[in-house]
């Protein structure tokens, strides 16, 4: 009988090994796409610039931040004055706080003569600023407070070359109710200069020009570079 039960024993492990056997899971392919490279085709360059961009597609592509350069500045030549001795030396101190070298230019007494249409020296700074106002008032626009020492808190109209001009705006003046304004001559002394500027800016002229009040009578004129 012993023998009976060694067979049945082994006939079970038999049974158990094959029902195992035959339930080993399958090998699990991969999802991905198997290549084909017999299937890939290479694009000429014009099918290539065919092809969609990406603006086309829908994609709004930002155009690039031109680069704007400063625009190089332009350096000019004037002629400045004329000037009498006296006045000479503070028109080349203000050349020398702004860096520029000036070249002296004697001017003979008919080339440097002026007209100047202007209201005499009031009492005070004060008083010149209300007169200045009064004559804002009738219309006057081309005026200043003159601080030239000389003619300190006396009121600059108008210069010019021309003596018929200077008389006409004299007219003019009184007809618009300016009963103070007068005509005179300036820059007629002896030994009168002006200063030939090089190298000028745009914003030194401007300001050079700032500078009428201290130098009633000159005037920045652009000349032909030497």
């Amino acid at each position: 009988m012993k023998w009976l039960l060694w067979i049945l024993l082994l006939l079970n492990v038999l049974m158990l090994a094959y029902f195992n056997l035959s339930q080993t899971p399958a090998v699990v392919h991969s999802q991905g796409t198997d290549l084909h490279p017999e299937k890939i085709i290479l694009l000429t360059q014009k099918e290539m610039d065919d092809m969609p961009k990406q603006g086309d597609m829908g994609v709004e592509i930002k155009p690039s931040m031109p680069i704007t350069e400063a625009p190089p500045v332009v350096y000019s030549c004037y002629e400045w004055g004329s000037f009498s001795p006296a006045n000479l030396p503070r028109a080349r101190n203000v050349l020398t706080k702004f860096s520029l070298e000036a070249t002296m230019k004697q001017v003979t007494s008919i080339e440097s003569v002026r007209y100047w249409i202007y209201v005499p020296p009031l009492k005070s700074p004060e008083a010149a600023q209300a007169k200045l106002e009064e004559l804002t008032g009738l219309g006057v626009q081309e005026s200043f407070i003159v601080k030239e020492p000389q003619w300190r808190n006396a009121i600059s109209l108008g210069v010019f070359k021309d003596e018929q001009l200077a008389a006409k705006l004299l007219e003019d003046l009184k007809a618009r109710g300016v009963r103070s304004a007068v005509k005179g001559v300036r820059n007629n002394e002896k030994s009168q200069a002006s200063l030939l500027i090089n190298h000028v800016s745009p914003e030194m002229a401007s300001e050079i020009n700032k500078l009428k009040p201290d130098f009633a009578g000159s005037e920045l004129k652009p000349v032909s570079c030497q």
